[in-house]
């Protein structure tokens, strides 16, 4: 299992001991939002995408005033199972929570040039699954920036 703390929410948990290296994803809920899937599939990490192309399960980390009602967990994490799922392993999803005819229209709307960095990641799957979820937990910092810069000062120089 691989945990990815989505910037910057999502590293309020992992702040206190960064010296291991977390591994990062942003994933912008303004993209979901104001569905710029093509922007939300192109910021993706290509550690991300290599992970879940060999099978690992990610574990998305991201923080929330309101985790109940968090976009990246209910529909950024959903909708990148099913385009990465119609890409690699030519097979739709079936969510629970999102209409299939909204999802196909999002993966239609994908331009070539997204669906081409998707598709690279191909050559390397060993897997029937795309094995993404996310844990959302309540966070106080959001938007906080300063806080950020100055724990990650003291983490760093420790």
């Amino acid at each position: 299992m691989v945990y990815f703390y989505n910037l910057t929410n999502g590293l309020e948990v992992k702040i206190t001991d960064l010296n291991q290296h977390p591994h990062l994803v942003r994933i912008q809920s303004s993209h979901v939002e104001s569905k710029a899937w093509d922007r939300l599939f192109q910021q993706l990490s290509d550690e991300l995408l290599f992970y879940l192309a060999i099978g690992e399960k990610c574990i998305i980390i991201d923080g929330s005033p309101n985790p109940n009602h968090s976009h990246i967990s209910r529909i950024a994490v959903p909708v990148i199972q099913y385009v990465l799922t119609r890409l690699w392993l030519k097979e739709k999803l079936a969510p629970d929570m999102i209409d299939d005819e909204y999802l196909e229209r999002i993966y239609r709307s994908l331009t070539q040039s997204t669906k081409r960095k998707l598709k690279y990641y191909r050559k390397f799957l060993i897997t029937n699954e795309v094995k993404l979820n996310c844990y959302v937990f309540p966070n106080c910092k959001d938007g906080k920036y300063d806080w950020f810069k100055e724990k990650i000062k003291e983490r760093i120089r420790k």
